[in-house]
């Protein structure tokens, strides 16, 4: 197949006035240029979209600010500029002169600087579902909130020793334990056990706890002292007792120190028993020489007791047949055979 060479001193495009294409709106061929001569801009035809749909094609020179330009910022965005006077493109109004609306390689339309609506043209309901319940009515002309009220759970007001949580962390049960709920606790045996502080300590085989672990009781102890001072110098005990020789009786320590004379306190001595016998104390034993006769009860003696009777027989004893006296003579009268 040979080649030619077709010479062509001047090439003309297809044109013509802006309006007359739009009022022809013919499909251009794939490729085939068409200019707008009154305004320098040209569309390129894919062969199937009519000319109003084609966009328009190459670099395009701004046209005046009153009426507004056009731009091809590299080959992602188209950028339009509205008129002065708050025009609007595809229902989108914008204040004069400020309007501006972006539109992407894939088609993507977004509007800035946008005067903002006082309100929406119908009001929407805002609502909460699922685990809690809620709703309020919203129309941007201000705000509003929701009252969430939550869901119920089934389980009822009250104290439990045991519950049972779903994975979002709520009650679905409750309920108190039981003796199967502790039948594995075992006994103390098994737990931290002993003499130290926070363990248990255990009772021995008789029932008892370790001397170990019980404090020391104080005992009461006795001591013999012969004045205050001795009684303040003991190393005494609370409980303990001082025995006190100078005559003030005795004393027992309330609380520590023994030093300090208001932490003992002096035994009274009872009033109503016998604290000495003819002037003798403790263990007393007596006998006729430690207790005084007085005028005219004299204690026994064989003595005495001969003598008084000495005294009386000479008086009070005459001679009679029912007193035989050693000088008379016994007879012994048996009566007749």
């Amino acid at each position: 197949m040979s080649k030619q060479t077709l010479k062509v001193k001047t090439l003309y495009l297809r044109n013509d006035a802006a309006a007359t294409w739009v009022e022809k709106n013919p499909v251009l061929a794939k490729g085939e240029p068409g200019v707008e001569v009154d305004t320098g801009k040209f569309k390129l035809g894919d062969g199937v979209t009519s000319w109003v749909g084609l966009h328009y094609a190459g670099v395009l020179v701004s046209a005046s600010e009153q009426n507004g330009y056009i731009q091809i910022d590299g080959v992602d965005t188209l950028v339009y500029r509205l008129p002065i006077g708050g025009a609007s493109i595809g229902g989108v109004k914008t204040a004069a002169g400020t309007g501006k609306v972006s539109i992407a390689a894939d088609g993507t339309m977004s509007v800035s600087n946008v005067s903002s609506a006082d309100k929406l043209s119908a009001s929407r309901t805002i609502a909460i579902a699922g685990d809690a319940t809620g709703s309020a009515t919203f129309d941007g002309s201000a705000g509003t909130s929701i009252t969430v009220a939550l869901v119920a759970s089934g389980v009822k007001a009250g104290t439990y020793s045991k519950v049972t949580v779903d994975d979002k962390g709520r009650v679905t049960a409750g309920s108190n334990l039981t003796a199967a709920d502790i039948s594995g606790f075992g006994t103390a045996a098994a737990k931290n056990v002993g003499t130290a502080a926070g363990q248990i300590p255990i009772l021995d085989a008789n029932g008892k706890l370790s001397e170990s672990v019980i404090p020391a009781i104080a005992i009461s102890e006795p001591h013999t002292v012969a004045s205050e001072k001795e009684m303040l110098a003991l190393t005494a005990q609370e409980g303990d007792i001082a025995i006190r020789t100078d005559g003030t009786g005795t004393w027992i320590l309330k609380q520590a120190p023994a030093s300090t004379l208001a932490n003992w306190v002096q035994l009274k001595a009872p009033t109503d028993v016998v604290t000495s016998v003819n002037g003798k104390t403790g263990n007393v034993v007596l006998s006729t020489a430690n207790v005084s006769e007085g005028g005219t009860n004299l204690y026994y003696t064989q003595a005495r007791f001969v003598a008084a009777f000495k005294q009386q027989r000479s008086t009070a004893l005459a001679d009679s047949a029912d007193l035989i006296r050693n000088s008379d003579t016994l007879i012994l009268d048996c009566g007749n055979a």
